[in-house]
């Protein structure tokens, strides 16, 4: 508040890792914004700001808005595991009820971990949850999506909803009048492979490649030389699907990709993040290159389309998978955003278990990439 210049705010984002009280923490942060500020926001593996970053520790970011030209609006439906699509059917229907001054634009965050003593680890899967909200919203105004966890190890994650505190939850904050929101992907894959079709699937599991076995298929891909056995596939196996001309050049904001979460080694499958590679899909092996010049570049572009409106905030959302800890890489990609991005605006990020965005004409569920976000008016 005191870095804002602002005694009252309309709105506060907050995201936090796994290791706070989430009620301790609303309170603390409700002490300072007041009672009427709007307050969303959920768990996450790290946090980053403008001149700061960090995960898998106590890391908190906080972000405050305030403003005569925006409008402040926020849904939520409960009831995630086996119902994506329900909800995010009631989810859009909701959105869609409301009038809006301007276009909407979309920031929709949901619980992703899916941890019942039934069922032991699973996901809320995005997939069905976007295809549920295209139903009721599409043509989709501007749209960006994150699925919230509060650590690697998939423990339960927590979601704000003003004074509420949610599980299971799907959530739209939505944004209208005078703001805008622009977006871009900011990938850190490129095709190593040739074409290659899944023969057999089940849900989230890529059981068969080419008629073999995923995991016999991989190892095959990766080679013998290969110093990856299928133990480390977890986090490190990609595979990306195109969506736009099959034997064009390389376009980053036509691949969708989707990263190895399990192994099922009984069956000798991947278990992936989304459900959505099916038999007679087509994917490519994606080598993990994060350019720091390309980074730069995507941001400059995103800066650039802001025309002569005002750029006020800045949101990265960051897959948990980019961070050098995981990935092996010597520095931080989201120094890059830092240093374009925060040079210029009050910036929040967090590390998020997936990243939706728009791909061509569709929404569409992310793995290991970059979603940066610039509110302007």
């Amino acid at each position: 508040m005191a870095e804002a210049g602002i005694s009252s705010c309309g709105l506060a984002l907050l995201y936090s890792t796994e290791k706070h009280d989430p009620a301790q923490l609303r309170n603390g942060v409700r002490a300072v914004i007041g009672p009427s500020a709007r307050l969303i926001g959920g768990y996450a593996v790290g946090i980053i700001t403008r001149n700061r970053l960090g995960y898998e520790g106590h890391q908190v970011g906080v972000a405050v808005l305030a403003s005569d030209s925006m409008e402040v609006d926020m849904f939520l439906e409960k009831g995630l595991p086996d119902n994506e699509y329900g909800v995010g059917l009631a989810l859009g229907a909701q959105i869609r009820s409301r009038e809006y001054r301007g276009e909407p634009n979309i920031l929709l965050m949901y619980d992703a971990v899916n941890r019942s003593v039934a069922q032991g680890l699973a996901l809320n899967l995005a997939t069905p949850l976007v295809e549920g909200m295209s139903r009721a919203l599409a043509p989709w105004p501007p749209t960006a999506g994150v699925g919230m966890m509060g650590s690697m190890q998939w423990n339960p994650t927590f979601q704000w909803f003003d004074d509420r505190i949610e599980q299971h939850s799907a959530m739209a904050l939505v944004l209208s009048g005078g703001v805008r929101m622009d977006t871009i992907i900011v990938h850190g894959c490129k095709p190593a492979s040739r074409y290659h079709t899944i023969t057999k699937a089940e849900g989230p599991v890529v059981l068969e490649i080419d008629g073999k076995s995923a995991l016999d298929a991989i190892a095959d891909l990766l080679g013998s030389d290969s110093d990856k056995s299928w133990e480390d596939y977890p986090l490190f196996v990609t595979l990306g699907v195109n969506k736009g001309d099959k034997f064009g050049p390389f376009k980053e904001d036509e691949y969708a990709n989707r990263l190895v979460m399990a192994v099922d080694q009984k069956r000798r499958g991947l278990i992936m993040f989304e459900n959505d590679l099916k038999p007679g899909f087509e994917v490519q092996l994606m080598r993990r290159s994060i350019d720091f010049d390309y980074i730069a570049r995507r941001a400059d572009e995103l800066l650039g389309r802001l025309e002569n409106r005002t750029p006020f905030f800045a949101l990265y959302i960051d897959c948990a998978g980019r961070a050098s800890a995981y990935c092996g890489t010597e520095r931080e990609e989201a120094e890059e955003v830092q240093r374009i991005i925060g040079a210029r605006m009050p910036l929040l990020g967090m590390y998020s278990g997936v990243e939706i965005a728009r791909v061509g004409q569709d929404m569409q569920a992310l793995d290991w990439t970059g979603v940066l976000c610039v509110f302007s008016e």
